[in-house]
């Protein structure tokens, strides 16, 4: 993942369209319903919240009563963010950089959609993952939507498959690719760990650890997954940084 590349997927066109594409069109307005009602819960009693690649600011537009911050990458989705949503902050940010003054700063932290992804490697991804970490007050939130490699592939893809020797296999998740219009557009080499993988490593920096699910779209389908984890814990010795 480079800057370069963010701004140029993510263009002026691209975040003008991204909410009608990706959180209003009826094949994904369910799930959006039930990511707004998830985050309605939560800021019942979270009275401050940290949207790292906030995108088109969609989500955070939808709860003015609390303190609401958002960083992104990308210019376009960020000037796409500000509209609507006066008083919060906004930040061009690389969510793999940490920021210092804002730990233990925000009761909900999230990262909507399927961001995380766009890291190059696993070791990027436990650098998000620890940033999310950092950023999440004591008493705080983090909410996280995944990437499931079962539904992406439609193959049931084990964490840990047995083996016919004494080593083990980790599958730690895949590499996928995501074309838009004919080619123009490419999401080109995201991760996708493994369900168990991220929960894993959540629980590293949490007491409390949930994955949750949507509810299913299509007969006979597991909803789409989240992570929420609570009761934050003291850095581990093995961080990543």
């Amino acid at each position: 993942m480079n800057r370069e590349q963010i701004v140029q997927l993510y263009d002026q066109a691209y975040a003008a369209d991204y909410d009608r594409k990706f959180l209003l069109d009826p094949l994904v307005k369910p799930d959006t319903e039930a990511e707004l009602a998830l985050l309605d819960d939560l800021l019942k009693t979270h009275r401050s919240w940290l949207d790292v690649a906030c995108g088109t600011g969609f989500f955070l537009r939808h709860f003015p009563h609390v303190e609401r911050a958002g960083i992104d990458l990308s210019p376009a989705m960020l000037d796409r963010a500000r509209q609507g949503n006066d008083g919060v902050r906004f930040r061009a940010h690389d969510y793999r950089d940490p920021i210092p003054e804002w730990n233990d700063r925000w009761e909900l932290v999230s990262c909507m959609w399927y961001a995380y992804g766009l890291v190059d490697t696993i070791r990027d991804m436990e650098r998000l993952i620890e940033n999310l970490w950092a950023w999440t007050s004591a008493s705080g939130t983090c909410f996280v939507p995944l990437a499931d490699p079962s539904l992406i592939t439609g193959v049931n893809i084990p964490f840990k498959p047995p083996t016919h020797n004494d080593g083990e296999v980790i599958i730690t998740g895949i590499i996928w690719s995501y074309v838009e219009d004919g080619g123009q557009k490419t999401h080109a080499h995201q991760l996708a760990p493994n369900l168990d993988f991220m929960v894993e490593q959540f629980g590293r920096y949490f007491t409390d650890v949930k994955l949750v699910r949507y509810p299913p779209r299509f007969p006979g389908w597991a909803g789409r997954p989240a992570i929420l984890a609570s009761r934050k814990k003291p850095r581990p010795d093995n961080g990543t940084r």
